[in-house]
């Protein structure tokens, strides 16, 4: 089967089949219809692999979401896994234990813990700030024929396939 490329040339071909000297018509009903059936065909195949592809992405964010939450629910039971073993190994008052396969350790380390945010001194306090526009109200005040500098209003197309 042609590329719809080639379908597209050769329905533009096709118009172009003229006598030049008398203007007569070269081609007739039966070869649009031919070529507008194999655009047809093949506009449908390429809509069914879109809504295969679409499909595919949709199944495979949906499986990435389960292996997060299978991931969360892992490291959950990692955490409590060691604040048991941790909690053993205090009680026994052990330091270290060294078996066959691991090398188990206490270790005092240091955190921050904060207690009430509210009241850190301001040279303590990082400021994340993010800058993007807003479109949606860029593009209700341009419709509105408000100019904005740097941007305008774009018309596009864009493909439904049901």
């Amino acid at each position: 089967m042609r590329s719809l490329y080639e379908i597209n040339q050769a329905y533009l071909d096709l118009f172009n089949k003229v006598d030049p000297e008398t203007g007569e018509v070269l081609f007739s009903d039966e070869d649009i219809d031919s070529i507008a059936d194999e655009f047809e065909q093949k506009a449908d195949n390429i809509a069914c692999l879109i809504k295969d592809k679409e499909a595919t992405i949709k199944a495979r964010k949906s499986e990435i979401e389960g292996l997060k939450e299978r991931n969360e629910r892992e490291q959950k039971q990692i955490d409590r896994l060691k604040r048991y073993l941790l909690q053993s190994l205090q009680l026994r008052n052990t330091k270290k234990l060294e078996t066959v396969r691991n090398v188990i350790g206490v270790r005092n380390s240091v955190s921050v813990r904060i207690e009430d945010d509210a009241n850190i001194p301001e040279e303590y306090i990082r400021t994340k700030v993010t800058r993007e526009p807003n479109k949606a109200e860029m593009s209700k005040a341009l419709k509105e024929g408000i100019k904005i500098p740097g941007c305008s209003l774009m018309e596009k197309k864009s493909l439904t396939i049901k």
